[in-house]
């Protein structure tokens, strides 16, 4: 067989999805190039996106059961409506929950206070009863609160079980370790224990580089509820995101070939050792895609020839079959001494999810520029970043850039119209939660 059209061939796999190494798992893997053919002859830089694609839970089949802790803000801030809200919102979604989860409530404000111990949600007197305790009270103990939500999911890990404390703030964290680094380490730690911590920000309060911090670091989710009517519908989004994990302790490696360096993670916290990329994912969510990209340099290669660039394995806990799974895959890349066939043999779905990693560094900046006060700027950053979405749209024909597009558009008019603080938690959400919550497939559920 012709040897190049054997490195064609090797370097149009690396695009497409390998086949399962299980039927019926709960995980995928993908790996691509966004552009396959590298020049020859000079050192580039490639970009490989890793991709872990959540399956559709099973007609048929039990979800995974889960151990959810509320951890609610009772400080003086949240007296009246706020407070109300967060109680009837909590009832309200515990319909989410089945017999076989876990649920415990815990109020914080300037002390902390167990206010459902560790139950089974088929008790839903009990734990109604402890909710309609919740009271506002004095100043905000944040880290003391989630300290002790997961003191009590403790009481129930389960390799099977998804733990997660869901935590609601209005106010800035003033009683204990307060700023994003400790909340963030504390993140982290609970992360490697399997637990991740969604938080939930309710008006224009609280620090949301701190919420986003602990929500990052334990790979949760943040999101920002700017009237209290709304708090209901936001935390039954949240539960509702739990019941749909079916995967975690995802560990990720990249083992970079002789003549590859690693430079940067795109989309993900990750560490960089010499050649080696590790990027840890607390859960994949069914039906949807969890993905970040690795910006490597690539040391020349000769014309017609293809490379190992690097392998990719992942280790995982499959929740949909109870036992623990990976998957691995080459990275090969074709050089090509003919530059048109660089960019017409692009991969456009990829180079789709890189334009939308720039779009969350482009509102990363705009939120910058509006925190210093120069909301200007930050209407131009938004509205170039809108131009350059709907430009790779029409070159890719890749429709998930469409609501990007508009969603930048709209940003930039509300920057421009409305005061400062609504529109910095809006963009400090968005930022967060892309890494977090993945892109949606059809079908998703939430």
């Amino acid at each position: 067989m012709n040897p190049v059209f054997v490195s064609l061939l090797a370097a149009a796999l690396v695009s497409v999805a390998w086949p399962a190494e299980g039927a019926g798992s709960s995980m995928e893997l993908e790996v691509g190039l966004a552009r396959p053919m590298l020049p020859a002859g000079r050192k580039t830089v490639a970009h490989l996106r890793v991709s872990l694609i959540g399956q559709a839970l099973p007609v048929a089949a039990r979800r995974p059961p889960v151990n959810v802790c509320l951890a609610i803000d009772r400080s003086g801030s949240m007296q009246g409506e706020k407070i109300a809200g967060a109680r009837e919102g909590a009832i309200a979604a515990l319909g989410r929950l089945g017999p076989a989860d876990i649920v415990s409530v815990v109020a914080y404000d300037d002390v902390v206070q167990v206010l459902v111990p560790a139950t089974r949600a088929s008790e839903r007197g009990f734990i109604e009863s402890g909710i309609r305790n919740l009271q506002a009270g004095g100043s905000t103990a944040l880290f003391a609160g989630v300290v002790k939500c997961a003191s009590e999911l403790r009481k129930f890990v389960d390799r099977n079980r998804v733990s997660r404390i869901i935590l609601l703030s209005d106010g800035v964290a003033n009683v204990g370790p307060s700023s994003p680094a400790e909340l963030g380490s504390l993140g982290a730690q609970l992360m490697e224990e399997g637990i991740s911590v969604a938080t939930v920000g309710l008006g224009t309060g609280y620090n949301e580089d701190l919420m986003n911090e602990l929500a990052m670091r334990s790979d949760g989710g943040h999101v920002f509820v700017e009237r209290a009517e709304d708090l209901g519908r936001f935390l039954d989004d949240q539960l509702a995101a739990v019941t749909e994990v079916v995967a975690r302790d995802v560990d990720v490696r990249i083992r970079c070939a002789p003549g590859v360096k690693p430079l940067r993670v795109l989309g993900r916290p990750a560490d960089i050792v010499g050649s080696t990329v590790t990027a840890p994912f607390a859960k994949i969510y069914a039906r949807r895609q969890h993905y970040f990209v690795l910006e490597l340099e690539v040391e020349p290669g000769a014309g017609d020839s293809a490379r190992r660039l690097a392998d990719v394995q992942v280790k995982f806990h499959d929740l949909l079959r109870n036992q623990n799974d990976q998957r691995a895959q080459p990275v090969l890349a074709h050089f090509t001494s003919r530059p048109a066939e660089v960019e017409s043999r692009a991969n456009p779905a990829i180079l789709a999810e890189l334009k939308l990693l720039d779009d969350s560094a482009a509102t990363e900046s705009a939120l910058q520029m509006l925190k210093s006060g120069n909301s200007r700027a930050a209407r131009q950053i938004l509205e170039q970043n809108a131009a350059q979405l709907e430009e790779t749209m029409r070159t890719t024909k890749d429709r998930r850039l469409e609501e990007r597009a508009r969603k930048a558009r709209e940003q930039a008019r509300r920057v421009a119209t409305l005061p400062a603080l609504p529109n910095i938690k809006q963009m400090r959400e968005q930022i967060g939660n892309g890494p977090l919550d993945g892109l949606k497939l059809p079908g998703s559920g939430f």
